[in-house]
């Protein structure tokens, strides 16, 4: 099969984006919308852009046309009304912390959610913790259409006269639309969690909030914030208060080792994460090791194969999403972290529980961020670039229990504390200055790229074939003819 090339990718996503400007010229302005967020889906898969200005113009034009600015004619900000804007709603993340830290300032704050599946148990117990918070209320966007949803929620923010708006978006967003447009009045502070992905909206932020210094490299290098628009707050993970499912039977009386996430965050072209599980399991046979992967809809026959090769039936566990994740950490004994790619989030959840972690990074990655994401009242060395360093200490954590629970406190003692991120939300946003250094260092691309084209060669990410159904057969050939000829030849040859 002949492989996808970086150009062949630039080449598709230019085409998608020339259709979404044919679009806006049309005034078809719906299906410009569907054609930027494919330009999103596709430039986030991949690391050479990480913003993009005449997508963020197609917005502001379309953003002119369809929202009604009438209501926010004359506008006067009150500057005791602030807004937060969660496009996830989920309480394992920022959400809960952060409307907890802005409540104390003593403002009236209206929380609003895109969320259009509130009844899923992975984030259904978010709004009713949010509503018992003081001086907050709670906005849900309706299902309704597009520029219905994107005109009700610029009602929203302007008609609680807002002076600042807090944005938990996700990469393409319902909230791009009424950004473009609302009143300059109103500061817009992003919280940056998405910092490895390509994303819109840049040019109506004021604030870029991130948390941990590769974000802000990023946006310093790749995305045109200037250094003073960077206010760097850690974060820390919240106990959503969901009860213990327990684990499988056969982990009673073993060594519980934990790691998950996202799937592709374990696939190199080495295998170095299976790699460095097998050299763990068939070292020390009192060790269960349980998978957790946020999403049902992949195929895992390769990891069930691995299983199956190595005989670690019963001894590799794979289970989707837990609601239960803070729980699961509780009760296991190490979390190992993917790799290449590794969790902020997942290392900060296992270091809130005293958990020690295991973290193997290769040699030159520009986004390691283990002891960025949690080494802030303590600088020591979690993560390792030497394999054999690695699975020495994964002995040491193995064989000796106190070790574990030694190396389990300083973690847990190093992170961000919550009385600390309130103070430190307080300190940044009253001064809007970051009250931590902002050390950009440089970012090597290359390493990126190369990681996302692999996901493809694999097949866990199916880009090229994306490309070539949204643009239809004529528009590849014209705007990515290399990967139409790729595609054809590939289909040509798997029918031989």
């Amino acid at each position: 099969m002949i492989p996808v090339s970086l150009r062949d990718i630039k080449q598709g996503y230019r085409g998608l984006k020339k259709i979404a400007q044919k679009s806006v010229k049309e005034g078809d302005f719906y299906n410009a919308l569907v054609f930027i967020a494919r330009c999103t889906t596709v430039a986030s898969q991949f690391n050479w852009i990480y913003a993009d200005d005449e997508l963020e113009e197609l917005l502001d034009t379309i953003a002119k046309s369809k929202i009604d600015l009438s209501f926010a004619s004359n506008y006067e900000p009150d500057e005791n009304h602030w807004v937060f804007f969660d496009d996830y709603c989920t309480s394992y993340v920022l959400a809960l912390q952060w409307m907890r830290a802005l409540s104390k300032f003593g403002k009236k704050i209206l929380y609003i959610t895109a969320r259009t599946t509130l009844n899923n148990p992975q984030f259904s117990n978010v709004l009713d913790v949010i509503k018992k918070i003081p001086n907050v209320a709670v906005e849900v966007v309706p299902s309704v259409s597009t520029f219905e949803r994107a005109n009700h929620l610029f009602r929203l923010i302007t008609g609680f006269n807002a002076s600042k708006l807090f944005l938990h978006k996700a990469m393409y967003s319902i909230i791009q639309l009424p950004l473009c447009v609302l009143p300059e009045k109103i500061k817009v502070y992003n919280i940056n969690l998405g910092d490895q992905f390509f994303w819109l909206g840049r040019n109506n932020i004021d604030y870029n909030i991130e948390f941990r210094p590769f974000g802000a490299s990023v946006s310093l290098q790749k995305r045109g914030f200037r250094k003073e628009q960077l206010l760097m707050v850690p974060f820390y993970p919240i106990d959503d208060g969901n009860p213990f499912e327990g684990f499988p039977e056969g982990c009673q009386g073993k060594t519980v080792i934990f790691s998950g996430g996202d799937y592709y965050k374990t696939f190199d072209e080495k295998g170095t994460y299976w790699r460095l599980v097998k050299s763990v399991l068939d070292k020390h046979p009192d060790v269960v090791f349980l998978f957790a992967t946020k999403r049902d809809n992949k195929d895992y026959s390769d990891m069930a194969k691995f299983v199956a090769d190595n005989h670690f039936e019963g001894r590799f566990i794979h289970s989707e999403f837990r609601k239960d994740i803070y729980q699961v950490f509780a009760h296991c004994d190490i979390y190992m972290g993917t790799t290449p790619v590794s969790g902020s989030l997942m290392s900060q959840l296992a270091a809130i529980n005293g958990k020690p972690i295991l973290q193997y990074y290769a040699p030159g990655t520009p986004d390691d961020e283990t002891e960025q994401a949690l080494c802030v009242n303590d600088k020591f060395q979690i993560s390792y670039h030497s394999e054999k360093e690695f699975l020495d200490e994964a002995d040491k954590l193995i064989n000796d229990a106190e070790y574990r629970k030694k190396q389990g406190q300083r973690l847990k003692n190093a992170m961000i504390q919550p009385d600390q991120f309130d103070e430190l939300v307080r300190k940044t946003l009253s001064a809007n200055e970051s009250q931590f250094p902002l050390d950009a260092k440089p970012i090597d691309n290359k390493i990126l790229e190369k990681r996302w084209l692999v996901l493809e060669k694999v097949g866990l990410t199916q880009v090229k074939q994306y490309l070539y159904s949204t643009l239809g057969k004529t528009n590849c050939l014209r705007y990515a003819p290399g990967l139409y000829i790729k595609i054809r030849v590939n289909r040509i040859w798997k029918k031989a």
